[in-house]
């Protein structure tokens, strides 16, 4: 059995001598600022949340969301769950010592960062890593030189894994654990936590995992600090606060999703009505004074919203015992009374939202981007490797190890070694914003940019 003394643990990871706390603010409200401040957060608002780089100069209103202002939402609605949890600890005397607010600010930091590993183009963008990694034959190549074990992390490209990975390794200044988070915060971005190296049969999904084998040390770090339980090797129980992370994503794209659909014509508003009013538990007098669609969309989405953090800490309060004790549960909306609604919207939105023109065409874009910069960038790195000297490379080439240097450490520049170089190429390619990644793809193409 878990225990929350643990699992709220202020420890910061890769911090070997804990330093002076803050009078004004918590380990965890620091959590949220350091990111905040991070370059990975700025990124943020130049990655799509649904409607791709195509759609968000050229709408009318041009204020669809991108994974910046979901994120955003997402710490919200977080802050809310965590927030209304932490008093339900403090009632049951489980979390001594701990405020309501140090909970709201622990799944805040989650999910304001959940989004973190996101790769251009979202979805669509690690769909079209995992198959440049399946098929194409410079991949192959590159492969035959690793261990059999790199396949199985490549060809299934994970922005959960790869979020892990900016958090406690890439952004920071610190030798050590990236931003140094704490372990309470880490245990809750953690949606997936088990190693994306075992065998896709062995993982307890399939097709999601949440560590790269590079990080398997720092997950285990976070783990020992929180208690979380290790069900066998590489495979751990959800941190109980991961749920309610979850949960917090989930609300915000099932509502909004429905609400930017209608502002880029995917969706008339009527049938944007019926899908969100019986979750808005409408007072009639209100609603039927309200003039405008925006104003209309506005209260039906807050009301779904607030309708859903109630039916989601209820369900997380009855489920409470299981998650200590490291049982895995069901995602909290899919035991949601609410359910049977929820997957209406999710049926429309992905009929009318996600397969639309519109999406072909950004998936079209992702693919035809990514492979580019792959072949590009794979195969110059390929042919480096057979040389003994930069300067014996191909003048395309060494134009495009100057292009990847470029704002690297001088003494550090990329790596000659295969494991070391893939890794370095993939931090790189999946950092990109959607429009620097088209951009850079063009200029490796020949293009100018």
């Amino acid at each position: 059995m878990m225990r929350w003394q643990e699992l709220l643990s202020t420890r910061r990871l890769g911090q070997r001598t804990p330093r002076r706390t803050d009078d004004h603010r918590s380990p965890f409200e620091i959590d949220v600022d350091r990111f905040v401040f991070c370059s990975a957060f700025r990124r943020l608002q130049s990655k799509m949340q649904v409607h791709g780089p195509s759609l968000q100069s050229d709408q009318p209103g041009d204020y669809v969301r991108n994974r910046l202002t979901h994120s955003l939402e997402v710490s919200r609605v977080g802050r809310s769950l965590g927030q209304i949890a932490g008093q339900y600890l403090i009632q049951r005397g489980l979390a001594e010592g701990v405020t309501a607010a140090d909970v709201g600010h622990i799944v805040s930091g989650a999910a304001i960062s959940h989004d973190v590993g996101q790769t251009p183009f979202s979805h669509q963008g690690e769909q079209a890593i995992s198959a440049w990694w399946t098929t194409s034959p410079i991949a192959a190549e590159i492969l035959a030189g690793l261990p059999p074990e790199w396949a199985w992390e490549l060809t299934r490209f994970e922005g959960n894994a790869f979020g892990f990975r900016m958090l406690t390794r890439l952004e920071g200044w610190q030798p050590n654990g990236g931003l140094q988070l704490t372990c309470a915060t880490l245990g809750a971005f953690s949606k997936y936590p088990w190693s994306g190296v075992l065998p896709p049969d062995r993982r307890p999904h399939p097709m999601k995992y949440g560590i790269f084998a590079s990080e398997l040390d720092l997950f285990r770090e976070v783990a020992e600090a929180t208690g979380l339980i290790e069900r066998e090797p590489g495979i751990w129980c959800r941190h109980p606060l991961a749920y309610l992370t979850e949960a917090a994503d989930d609300i915000c794209y099932r509502i909004v999703d429905v609400e930017d659909a209608v502002q880029v014509g995917s969706l008339p508003f009527v049938e944007a009505e019926e899908l969100l009013a019986p979750l808005a538990d409408l007072e009639a007098g209100v609603y039927a004074g309200l003039v405008g669609v925006e104003r209309k969309l506005t209260y039906l989405r807050a009301r779904a919203i607030s309708t859903l953090i109630t039916d989601t800490l209820d369900v997380w309060r009855d489920q409470h015992d299981r998650m200590l004790a490291g049982e895995a549960i069901p995602a909290l909306l899919d035991v949601s009374q609410h359910k049977a609604q929820l997957d209406r919207i999710a049926r429309i939105t992905k009929s009318k939202i996600l397969r639309g023109e519109r999406r072909a065409e950004t998936m079209l874009i992702a693919s035809r981007t990514i492979d580019m910069l792959l072949d590009g960038i794979a195969g110059m790195l390929l042919r480096r490797e057979r040389t003994k000297r930069d300067d014996e490379l191909a003048l395309r080439d060494n134009a495009v190890l100057d292009m990847l240097n470029r704002g690297r450490d001088p003494s550090r520049p990329f790596s000659r070694d295969r494991a070391l170089w893939v890794r370095e190429m993939m931090d790189t390619i999946a950092s990109l914003t959607d429009h620097a990644a088209i951009r850079m793809a063009k200029i490796i193409a020949g293009g100018l940019g």
